[in-house]
């Protein structure tokens, strides 16, 4: 196996969760099998689902989401069918994945006939989320939902069709692919930070920076408790290392030994280098560490030397 190079089944450990900076404005940060992430934080697994499942509001017929008219605009992209694959063969049939993660303005007076089509498909992994329910906006996945689609081209409910932003991510050196990823990225409302999977440790870097930026006032009291709060401007902090903020886990990279502790060689915001202790959530600096070393009071952890050491 290529050590350096993304292998899409390396990826199920990642995982994504939602803070809020000095500002107000929120952020997601999609960190990779490697960490790091916040001790004891709420999490889920892709930003996608933080999106339109974390940050709804569960109302009586749908899922809502409290967006400001120019953050829905931002959102809309006319539906073009060079953007999306081929037909798909399916259990119940063909059918375009034009439909998959789409945000239609339907006819609110047949929203009944809307609803129906939708329940039509029993997975609870595709959400009914109203963006604008005066505009009639709505984002649904109605890509193995074959029924669904018939009904609502039996009875034109649905006025016009718009891809739904989809976080995608490549650390290939790919410009043409670079940019159609970070054009897709920029529809999303809020600050985005990635943290790729090689090299392990260095900082989350912001990859959307949005022009109406989704506030904390606009997400759920339930969600409002758990967003953590982190002392930076995401508008300008480009590189963020999650280490020198708070408490964080499940960190992988090179350690070192000392005092007895282990302590976890990672990249720091502005481009250093940084020793990072889970235990205490005390941080060395590399000038400091190169000392310890050179005393031959701090070592390389080695597994039949240290394996005893935990954390």
């Amino acid at each position: 196996m290529i050590t350096d190079k993304e292998y899409p089944a390396t990826h199920s450990m990642a995982t994504s969760w939602y803070c809020v900076d000095e500002d107000g404005n929120v952020g997601i940060f999609d960190i990779d099998d490697n960490g790091p992430v916040p001790v004891g934080e709420y999490r889920q697994n892709c930003v996608d689902e933080v999106f339109y499942e974390d940050f709804t509001f569960d109302e009586a017929q749908f899922k809502r989401l409290h967006l400001s008219p120019d953050q829905i605009s931002q959102m809309l992209e006319p539906m073009d069918i060079k953007d999306v694959w081929e037909e798909s063969v399916i259990d119940n049939g063909q059918i375009n994945v034009s439909w998959m993660d789409v945000i239609v303005q339907i006819d609110m007076d047949k929203f009944d006939i809307f609803k129906k089509a939708h329940e039509l498909d029993a997975s609870p992994y595709h959400p009914l989320v109203c963006l604008s329910e005066e505009l009639g906006l709505f984002y649904a996945d109605f890509f193995d939902n074959k029924a669904g689609v018939d009904l609502l081209e039996q009875n034109d409910v649905v006025k016009a069709k718009f891809k739904a932003p989809h976080f995608e991510y490549t650390d290939e050196d790919d410009k043409e692919e670079q940019e159609r990823i970070g054009k897709e990225n920029k529809k999303f409302p809020v600050y985005i930070y990635r943290q790729n999977y090689w090299p392990f440790h260095d900082p989350a870097i912001r990859v959307t920076c949005p022009t109406n930026p989704l506030k904390i006032d606009q997400l759920p009291d339930n969600i409002k408790r758990q967003v953590k709060a982190l002392s930076v401007r995401f508008s300008k902090k480009e590189k963020i290392q999650l280490a020198e903020l708070l408490p964080v886990g499940s960190i992988w990279s090179i350690r070192y030994v000392y005092d007895n502790k282990i302590w976890w060689e990672l990249a720091s915001s502005d481009g250093g280098t940084i020793y990072y202790n889970e235990s205490t959530n005390v941080i060395i600096q590399k000038q400091e560490m190169d000392r310890y070393i050179d005393e031959g009071l701090a070592e390389e952890w080695e597994y039949d030397k240290h394996k005893e050491i935990k954390r």
